[in-house]
């Protein structure tokens, strides 16, 4: 039987990722538009709403991003340990990316977990908010 989640770390969370870094400035929470439009300004992609939702499933269930009042926050714990790995990496321009993927797979990605996480994006309304999204940017 197929897993129901896709269990390895993607390249799209990845880029969800550092656009979450760049929209909240590594402090405070950000709507999902402006997530998407840093990563649409990184990497000139804008994710599609699967790839959204595959990846924000996952970085909530490592425990890296959280929802609150529609908003989309990074945890503490990931941004310490986002800064001690681009101290200790120290970050080659072109490189930027590597720190990033290390510390994903670093996580172990557990389909109960997903299955529990999936209740919390579902109020959300990820869709509703990505739909917003494109009617206003796309």
């Amino acid at each position: 039987m197929m897993p129901k989640y896709n269990l390895t770390w993607q390249e799209t969370d990845v880029q969800l990722l550092e656009a979450l870094l760049l929209a909240t400035g590594g402090e405070g929470g950000a709507p999902l538009q402006e997530v998407l439009l840093m990563s649409d300004a990184l990497d000139g992609v804008v994710l599609s709403l699967q790839e959204v939702e595959e990846a924000l499933l996952k970085l909530l269930a490592v425990d890296y991003v959280s929802i609150q009042k529609n908003k989309l926050y990074l945890a503490p714990e990931f941004l310490q340990a986002y800064e001690e790995i681009t101290l200790s990496e120290g970050i080659v321009e072109e490189d930027e990316q590597k720190p990033l993927l290390k510390l994903l797979q670093q996580q172990d990605l557990d389909e109960q977990r997903l299955e529990e996480v999936n209740a919390t994006l579902k109020k959300y309304k990820l869709k509703n908010q990505y739909q917003q999204y494109l009617e206003q940017y796309g």
